[in-house]
C-alpha cells in the first residue's frame, strides 16, 4: 500500500513541473471537455455559472472550483475519480440521481482512485454525498454534504459520506445533514473519522464490521442516534461529543476490544447502550443529564468500566442480567451523583459500596406497563422492603468504592 502512495506522489511531482491551468469555458466548452484536455498534474478551473455533469476524472489532476457549480439534473453519479492521485477542490457539486443501489452519488470514487481526495466541497442535494469504493488512502476533508430531503423519511436517502472496504482512509472536518447516516463505514480498516460535525441523521457515525479505525473528536446532536458500533473490534472512540439524540449517545452491539474513552455524553434518549459487546474499555467518559445513563443486557461482560462520571441522569443504569456485575477497580472507579456514602480517609473513594435501583428497570423489562406505577405508593414499599431483604435483591450494576467527585466539570467538555 506505501509502494502504491509512492507511486502516484511520483507521478504527481513530475507532471508538477509543467503543470497548467485550464480554465472550463475557454479550454474546453464544457467540464469534461477541459478535463479530457487536461494532462496528469494540470488543474482545471470550473468558473462561476452552473455546468452540467456527469464528469469523469480519470487521470491525476485537479478539479478546483472558482465560483462554479456542477449539477447532475437529477441523474446519475455527478462526478466520479477513477485516477490515481485525482483530486477535487472548492467544488460545488450538487443534484444527483435518486438510485440507493445505482449508487447515485454526488461524487464517487473508484476502486483504482488510490490517493485521492475531495476538500472543501459543497456537496447539496445528494442521494450520496461521498461514496468511497474499495478505496486506498483516499481523504475527504472540510466538506459540507447535505442529502435529499426530497426523497422523504431518512430511510429513503443515502448516506452522507460512504465508506465500503477501504484502508486508510481520512474523513476530517466534514459537515454533514439531512442524509440516512452522517459517516458509513463497512468493512474498512486502519482509517481515521475526526472532527467531523453530523446533525439531522438517523446515525450521527455508523460502523458495521470493520476494525482498527478512529473515531476522535466529532460533534453528533439531533439525529436518532449519534454513534453506532455495529459487529467491529478495535475501535477507539475518542473525545467525541454527542448530544441531544433521540435514542442513542454511543450505541455498541457485538463489539469486541474498543477503547471509548474522554467521550461527553449528554441530554440523549440513553447515554451508553451495551448490547452482547465484551472486553471493551469504558474509560474517563461523562454521561449526563439523559433519560438513562447507560442500558446494558445481552451478555455485555469483562469491559473494564472505570473513571466515568454519571452525573444527573432520569434512571443511571438500565440493567437487565441474571447476576450482578461490577463496575470500577482498583485502579479507579465511578462517579455516581446519586451516591450517598462518605469517604472517612480522604482518599477520594467511597466507604460504602454503591448499588444501583434495578428493580423497576427489572419489572418494566418484564412487564411494560408497569411504567405506569413507578411513582405509586406500592412501588415505593417494594423498593423499601427490598432494601432491608437482601434475598429480594434485583441482579443490577455495582460497585465497592466510587469515587466521590467527578473527574471533569461540564464545562471542560
Amino acid at each position: 500500500m506505501m509502494r502504491a502512495a509512492a507511486c502516484v506522489l511520483g507521478l504527481l511531482a513530475l507532471g508538477a513541473l509543467d503543470a497548467q491551468t485550464l480554465v472550463v469555458g475557454e479550454d474546453g466548452a464544457t467540464v469534461q471537455d477541459a478535463v479530457d484536455r487536461a494532462r496528469p498534474g494540470d488543474t482545471v478551473l470550473v468558473p462561476s455559472g452552473v455546468w452540467p455533469g456527469p464528469v469523469v476524472l480519470n487521470k491525476a489532476i485537479t478539479l478546483r472550483g472558482d465560483g462554479g457549480i456542477i449539477d447532475g439534473g437529477g441523474t446519475g453519479t455527478v462526478v466520479r475519480l477513477e485516477a490515481p492521485g485525482a483530486r477535487l477542490a472548492d467544488l460545488s457539486v450538487r443534484s444527483s440521481g435518486d438510485d440507493r443501489g445505482g449508487p447515485d452519488s454526488c461524487v464517487y470514487v473508484a476502486t483504482e482512485a488510490i490517493g485521492a481526495s475531495i476538500r472543501n466541497c459543497e456537496l447539496t442535494a445528494c442521494t450520496f454525498g461521498i461514496w468511497v469504493h474499495q478505496g486506498r488512502e483516499v481523504q475527504i476533508e472540510g466538506n459540507h454534504v447535505v442529502g435529499r430531503a426530497d426523497l422523504g423519511h431518512r430511510s429513503n436517502r443515502g448516506n452522507g459520506i460512504h465508506l465500503f472496504d477501504g484502508t486508510g482512509l481520512r474523513v476530517v472536518g466534514n459537515e454533514i445533514e439531512g442524509a440516512r447516516d452522517g459517516v458509513y463505514v463497512s468493512a474498512t480498516e486502519d482509517s481515521l473519522i475526526a472532527d467531523n460535525v453530523a446533525r439531522d441523521l438517523r446515525y450521527g457515525i455508523h460502523y458495521m464490521y470493520s476494525w482498527r479505525n478512529t473515531i476522535r473528536g466529532n460533534h453528533l446532536s439531533g439525529n436518532t442516534a449519534g454513534i453506532a458500533l455495529m459487529s467491529s473490534h478495535h475501535i477507539e472512540v475518542l473525545d467525541n461529543v454527542s448530544t441531544g439524540n433521540a435514542s442513542h449517545g454511543i450505541l455498541f452491539r457485538d463489539v469486541q476490544y474498543a477503547r471509548i474513552e474522554g467521550n461527553t455524553v449528554q441530554d440523549n434518549g440513553e447515554g451508553l447502550f451495551f448490547f452482547s459487546s465484551l472486553d471493551n474499555d469504558i474509560l474517563g467518559n461523562r454521561v449526563a443529564h439523559n433519560v438513562i445513563g447507560a442500558r446494558v443486557w445481552a451478555g455485555s461482560e469483562r469491559n473494564v468500566i472505570r473513571g466515568n462520571d454519571f452525573v444527573g441522569n432520569q434512571q443511571q443504569v438500565f440493567y437487565v442480567a441474571a447476576t450482578d456485575q461490577e463496575w470500577g477497580d482498583a485502579e479507579g472507579g465511578n462517579y455516581w451523583s446519586d451516591y450517598l456514602g462518605w469517604d472517612q480517609d480522604g482518599d477520594g473513594r467511597g466507604d460504602r459500596p454503591y448499588r444501583v435501583d434495578s428493580t423497576t428497570a427489572g419489572l418494566v423489562h418484564r412487564f411494560p406497563a408497569a411504567a405506569l406505577l413507578l411513582s405509586s405508593p406500592a412501588l415505593e414499599l417494594l423498593l423499601w422492603v427490598q432494601g432491608r431483604v437482601p434475598g429480594l435483591a434485583t441482579p443490577t450494576v455495582t460497585e465497592r468504592a466510587p469515587r466521590t467527585a467527578p473527574m471533569t466539570a461540564p464545562e471542560a467538555r
